[in-house]
């Protein structure tokens, strides 16, 4: 069984909010475990289907306000603050804008398009007042905006929005119309909103326990390239909850999630190769993976790569080496007791420069 607080986590961490009018959604923090296990799964996105805004949406049933008029300055004042973008279409300036640091300029255009029923508009205007920029940070008034692109139909608007109700910033913290949130956002087959969804399947509570449902969704999300969706997936396969056990599909996801960067995936990975569970074993390829982990940060990858440094399987033998990574890995919080004795044989002078190397990484390699 997946951990349940690895998922507590995950979404405790989901809190990167989306860039408005950017097309493609922005990734939010990825979950820390321990260990690399994942899902899979993988179908083709779901088309846009009209939502049903009330009551889910509606009217006051998310408790925010509507943006006062003491939170933001008028749009002649940021007007006069920002400067011409040139012949950009009209639905892209404000983004434009913002791409560019403009943030002022996208404030004004910005508040001057949502005021015309723009959802884009509104829910750019949430980021910029969730983040600072250009404007004075205000988590209402950014929630506020969010509210406004999330009934004007936004996807993007949905997903932040209910990433504010886990969090409770600028409103009370609310699960249930997280979920709620979530859920319209995943109606467009936004990723990370069905990544989040299917968390909260995969948990129970303010959705039903129902692992099959949360498998769909997360193959969803990881067809449209979500790596913590993937990773999740890999984990499903792995542990046949919601799928049929297959080590072989688990490994293919671990493997996708790994090669675009995540890092407790790297590890998993890393181990399954080493192990050739659900591939083909592959001692020299796992040693690579194990030291790039290693040389991200991740703790668990610094074991695994001492390990092998140790040892010399899929790797030349190197004993200082080996310590080093061991004492990063004691560092951040994975004990090994066969390397404690491994590193206590070594000589004096070995120890000691394990030791200056490990206190240097990772200014000093």
């Amino acid at each position: 069984m997946i951990s349940r607080i690895a998922i507590l986590a995950v979404l405790a961490l989901a809190t990167a909010l989306p860039a408005a009018a950017e097309k493609a959604p922005v990734p939010v923090a990825k979950p820390k475990t321990a260990t690399g296990e994942a899902p899979t799964g993988s179908t083709s996105p779901a088309e846009p289907k009209p939502l049903s805004i009330a009551p889910v949406l509606g009217g006051s049933t998310l408790g925010v306000p509507p943006p006062e008029a003491g939170l933001m300055p008028s749009a002649e004042d940021l007007l006069k603050s920002g400067r011409a973008l040139g012949d950009e279409a009209e639905g892209d300036v404000a983004f434009g804008a913002f791409q560019r640091g403009l943030y002022l300029t996208a404030a004004a255009i910005a508040l001057d398009r949502a005021g015309r029923g723009d959802a884009a508009a509104a829910t750019l205007l949430g980021r910029l007042y969730g983040e600072g920029l250009g404007v004075k940070q205000n988590d209402k008034a950014s929630a506020a905006w969010y509210q406004q692109g999330a009934l004007a139909g936004d996807p993007n608007a949905q997903l932040a929005l209910g990433v504010l109700y886990l969090d409770g910033r600028g409103v009370k913290k609310d699960r249930a119309k997280a979920a709620d949130a979530f859920e319209q956002a995943a109606e467009w087959g936004e990723p990370q909103a069905l990544y989040n969804l299917g968390l909260l399947y995969l948990e129970g509570g303010v959705r039903p326990k129902d692992p099959e449902k949360a498998a769909s969704l997360f193959s969803k999300s990881a067809g449209q390239g979500n790596i913590d969706a993937q990773f999740a997936l890999a984990q499903l396969y792995a542990e046949g909850e919601g799928v049929l056990l297959d080590d072989g599909i688990s490994t293919m996801w671990i493997a996708k999630a790994a090669k675009a960067g995540h890092p407790d995936a790297a590890v998993e990975y890393g181990i399954r190769l080493f192990n050739g569970t659900g591939t083909k074993k592959d001692v020299i390829t796992a040693s690579g993976w194990f030291r790039r982990s290693a040389e991200a940060g991740n703790a668990v990858g610094a074991n695994r790569y001492a390990r092998v440094l140790a040892t010399g399987m899929g790797t030349p033998r190197d004993p200082v080496q080996a310590a080093k990574w061991h004492l990063i890995a004691v560092k951040g919080g994975v004990k090994d007791e066969w390397l404690d004795d491994f590193v206590s044989k070594l000589p004096d002078a070995d120890r000691k420069s394990a030791e200056a190397a490990a206190e240097r990484w990772p200014a000093g390699g």
